[in-house]
């Protein structure tokens, strides 16, 4: 009898760990937003390169295994009305409400396009029309109190391509195969796929982050905005805080940080695509908008990362 049970169970072990449903084999994603980037100085151009750079990077982290890319976002009540069709500035990111717990934004610092040939072009200028180079600063930023995590910078040079970046409007379509013939396109596009595993490997080293969006304190459960689509599974726990964003220092009267006061833990009980109801096991006094942070880290598994970058590229700190 006891040799059937052992059988038994070592079997449904077996089948645990073969159709992924032990919480080793499950890792959360991360909420990614992708914000403008700020021009270089003095761009004065048809196009802008901030937003191509936004939208190209936004694609390429579409296809990671820990991110679930996040499009929405909104301004505060209290903030300017802005032009219609204009995008949040790198440094209005204040302004900005989003559901994302990793906001990626940076500026171009260099920004050399190839230059359309003359007839009557110097040598250097001959050389400079096959040629493009970027250089951007990425800044990653944490997405409920905006305080800036990491950053680095990437340089990229391209003397591959045919023709410079907007000599039509086909070539600023990011799917046209006319933006991988010129050489800012293949520029941006190195340099994209140099900074994703960058960003990704980040990401993997942080706990998922989340938001009270719901409290029903009758039935005393909450609603958070993290759920299957982020890898949530039901008895996942997570620690409550309310945040106090730029804690001064008492004495020199400095922003040393956003302060994190533990409220409580609660436990996840029933999972949806977007948000998970969880039940409230230890404290109180929560209200929408507070902080939820996963008592444990599920990265990505190694296989999985390995599978997708098989070389580190090399940056270098502002």
């Amino acid at each position: 009898m006891k040799s059937a049970k052992l059988i038994f169970l070592i079997v449904f072990s077996l089948f645990l760990v073969a159709f992924g449903l032990t919480d080793a084999s499950a890792y959360y994603k991360k909420k990614v937003q992708v914000q403008m980037f700020q021009n270089a100085p003095g761009w004065v151009g048809t196009y802008n390169p901030g937003a191509l750079m936004r939208d190209l990077l936004g694609q390429h982290l579409q296809q990671q295994e820990n991110v679930v890319l996040v499009r929405f976002s909104d301004r505060k009540k209290n903030a300017p009305p802005r032009k219609p069709g204009k995008d949040p500035a790198f440094n209005d990111l204040a302004e900005i409400q989003t559901p994302a717990q990793i906001i990626v934004t940076g500026r171009i610092l260099k920004y050399r396009p190839a230059l359309p040939l003359k007839l009557e072009s110097t040598r250097t200028e001959k050389k400079m029309a096959r040629s493009a180079e970027i250089q951007i600063e990425f800044q990653i930023f944490q997405g409920q109190t905006k305080r800036l995590l990491t950053g680095f910078v990437l340089n990229q040079k391209s003397t591959g391509g045919e023709f410079p970046l907007g000599f039509s409007q086909s070539s600023l379509n990011l799917k046209s195969p006319d933006f991988k013939k010129t050489y800012m396109g293949r520029a941006l596009a190195r340099l994209s796929e140099r900074v994703v595993p960058l960003i990704t490997d980040y990401v993997n080293r942080v706990p998922l982050d989340g938001q009270v969006i719901a409290v029903e304190p009758k039935d005393e459960q909450l609603v958070i905005n993290v759920g299957w689509k982020s890898g949530v599974e039901i008895r996942d726990e997570f620690v409550v805080y309310s945040v106090d964003v730029g804690f001064p220092d008492p004495l020199y009267k400095e922003d040393i940080g956003d302060r994190l006061n533990r409220l409580g833990v609660v436990r996840v009980i029933n999972v949806q695509e977007g948000f998970s109801e969880v039940v409230i096991m230890a404290g109180g006094d929560f209200v929408k908008g507070n902080l939820v942070r996963s008592k444990k880290f599920k990265p990505l598994p190694k296989i999985l990362k390995d599978a997708k970058f098989t070389s580190t590229p090399t940056f270098s700190q502002p």
